[in-house]
């Protein structure tokens, strides 16, 4: 991949993204606060069922190396292509919430709530968004 030049642009969003994606791990590993959506946890529950808990460990997992990952990068440490791949599972792990959030709030359509859904989407964009804008290099 191309080296990303270094602006403050760029350097917030990481340090955001790092941020978010290590406090909604420890929330999700100590199941207080609510750093991510109720409604994404919602929907995991609701496709998981039982084994939502084992899903949000694992979820929580791949967010928390991902966010000390961005958190590093965001002040120069570059790992190579090690941080790219928890980038990409992150980015798909993300992809995969954020549908299947979307799609079990589709009722939302029937009233004002299509507003909530348009944030839910529109939070999410933003996320996955970020992490795309984070390329390899300092």
């Amino acid at each position: 991949m191309a080296k990303q030049q270094r602006t403050w642009g760029i350097f917030i969003t990481q340090l955001a993204l790092a941020i978010y994606f290590i406090v909604t791990a420890f929330c999700l590993i100590t199941r207080e606060g609510a750093s991510i959506s109720s409604t994404e946890i919602e929907a995991i529950t609701e496709i998981f069922g039982k084994g939502a808990g084992v899903v949000n460990l694992i979820v929580a997992i791949v967010l928390l190396l991902c966010g000390i990952m961005f958190a590093l990068k965001a002040f120069g440490m570059d790992f190579d292509k090690f941080d790219d791949v928890f980038k990409y599972v992150t980015l798909v792990l993300w992809i995969v919430i954020t549908v299947i959030t979307l799609i079990l709030n589709l009722g939302d359509f029937k009233s004002i709530m299509v507003l909530h859904w348009l944030l839910l989407l529109s939070k999410n964009a933003l996320i996955i968004g970020g992490v795309l804008l984070i390329k390899n290099g300092k």
